[in-house]
């Protein structure tokens, strides 16, 4: 960004006259033909062609699962072609965009390529099944709601009977659903699986939640374990089993993160690095009495809250609309309180395991399904040793080299001069991190054993913490280059409607909404610009 102000002047440009310069590159361009807006729903065309294809049964159909590999490949061409053509006046939105685009390539590869889902994949679904009925009824609404009963009763008779007995004498039933027979079943089945990121409530779902409620597991007709008696995993993901219990946990963790967002943003305002990235333009007075190596933590660090808790407050909406909002009686299933888990781990698989554990376990864990398929899918093949030292380094650097190649994806689709292998660099750095700590867990190993915990859980959060900030200013100038953090998270600011806000920002924030209708050479790619 800082390339757009090219002049030596004695005082850096504010955010309002950063943003006003991003728009006019952004017009022009769209003027010319060389991007477009993210535009709604063409930008989605390619999750709509795997889910369209999804919503087809193949089964029994060799020839059209093999044509999977001809979706796939136009899938992949769209996506890319998408990538380098689309940005936003918004900055996020313009992240946002690449970033769905590899996603979308990625998701595809995940489920037609190293999934299966239509042979193997099944979710909890429930019905509700009045008093009285009697057996013959119980079984009678599951075969309705899922095409498969007679394949699913066969699959797992024992579940599917002992469901059907509960459901004489429950008003809900829950039951396993396959890939539905029924068409309406089988497009909300597939929309389900391609949204699902971390797959509550599937059979596939990721490692880190809590399992089933004993509820739910007891009217499948599954062991009830202990540890579906825990609300929290093992990794410290948080299960909620009333709506109160998730109103009382999530609402003031949204009011908290609302004025966080509020602190972050302010701060970040202030401060000329946070919206043009490494420039030589004056700083603040309190950040120029830092040493650089401090004023490079201070930022790294700030750089860091914005993060969580954009984050957190993007992924707190869901279930705050979901299931306080509209909840079971509209959404059913999808509608209940342990179907939205908490975001983040325990802070003790930090001090537990380190880096590894800030990455595998604390941090959210949205996309480590297509993470980890690429090596699941290897090892099923008989490609991997599942317990060979070698398998675990292939996995991780699969990992992050996939969440590398997202996230450079949201750098390339910014108008801002950015530096799209910055981010794939940082995340192979991650990988080294692990190597390194892994191999000198091994090479010390008896010394390790005989300090104290409290000394080996401070080292752990040590070199977590210090490896994070070796190496995360390469991601942070990527995202202050690009503009990121210029955009505007919330309507209202206190902070800067009391005048700790740069000259001319006020209360009100949402002056700029961006939102408008973007005509393309035909019906097909207009539509509903962001």
């Amino acid at each position: 960004m800082v390339n757009f102000f090219p002049s030596k002047v004695a005082v850096a440009p504010t955010p309002h006259d950063v943003l006003e310069s991003h728009r006019r590159t952004f017009a022009a361009r769209v003027s010319e033909g060389t991007i477009r807006p993210l535009v709604l729903p063409y930008h989605l065309y390619g999750i709509i062609a795997l889910e369209i294809y999804l919503c087809i049964p193949h089964t029994n159909r060799p020839l059209l699962y093999k044509a999977r590999w001809i979706v796939l490949a136009g899938i992949i061409w769209f996506e890319l072609k998408t990538l380098f053509n689309t940005s936003s006046e918004n900055m996020a939105v313009s992240f946002a965009a690449g970033l769905f685009c590899t996603f979308s390539i990625v998701l595809s590869l995940n489920w037609l390529v190293f999934m299966r889902p239509q042979f193997e994949a099944k979710r909890v679904e429930r019905s509700e099944n009045y008093r009285g009925d009697g057996e013959d009824s119980g079984l009678r609404q599951r075969g309705q709601t899922n095409g498969n009963a007679s394949r699913s009763a066969s699959k797992d008779g024992k579940e599917g009977s002992q469901v059907a007995q509960k459901g004489s004498s429950e008003e809900t039933e829950y039951y396993w659903q396959s890939y539905p027979d029924n068409i309406w079943e089988r497009i909300s089945w597939v929309i389900d699986l391609v949204t699902n990121f971390r797959g509550p409530a599937w059979n596939w779902q990721v490692p880190n939640l809590p399992e089933l409620p004993p509820f739910v597991k007891s009217k499948l007709g599954e062991p009830i374990t202990a540890a579906s008696r825990r609300d929290t995993s093992s990794s410290g993901i948080r299960r909620f089993n009333t709506r109160t219990e998730l109103f009382r946990a999530q609402i003031p963790r949204f009011i908290t993160g609302y004025f966080l967002l509020d602190l972050t943003k302010t701060l970040m305002m202030n401060d000329p690095y946070f919206y043009l990235g490494p420039n030589p333009y004056p700083v603040p007075s309190y950040v120029a009495t830092m040493s650089p190596v401090f004023r490079s933590i201070y930022r790294q660090l700030l750089s860091m809250a914005a993060i969580l808790t954009s984050l957190e407050m993007t992924f707190l909406i869901a279930p705050l609309t979901m299931c306080l909002l509209l909840g079971p009686s509209v959404l059913g299933l999808r509608g209940e309180s342990w179907y939205y888990p908490t975001t983040w781990g325990s802070f003790s698989v930090i001090l537990n395991k380190g880096l590894a554990g800030l990455w595998g376990s604390w941090w959210h864990q949205i996309f480590r399904l297509v993470f980890s398929s690429p090596t699941t899918y290897l090892i099923s093949k008989g490609y991997l040793n599942p317990k060979s030292a070698t398998t675990k380094l292939i996995a991780s650097l699969l990992a992050f080299g996939i969440s590398g190649v997202l996230h450079s994806g949201g750098s390339l689709s910014q108008i801002a001069p950015t530096r799209p292998w910055h981010p794939f660099w940082f995340f192979m750095l991650q990988a080294l991190g692990i190597v390194i700590q892994m191999t000198l867990a091994t090479v010390f190993k008896s010394v390790i054993k005989g300090m104290p915990k409290g000394v080996r859980q401070a080292t752990n959060a040590a070199y977590a913490l210090g490896w994070g900030l070796l190496t995360g200013w390469v991601l942070a100038d990527d995202f202050a280059r690009g503009g990121i953090w210029l955009y505007e998270p919330i309507p209202v600011s206190v902070l800067r409607g009391l005048g700790y806000g740069y000259e001319g920002e006020g209360w009100w924030c949402w002056e700029h909404v961006g939102v408008g209708w973007f005509r393309g050479r035909g019906w097909w790619d207009s539509g509903v610009a962001i």
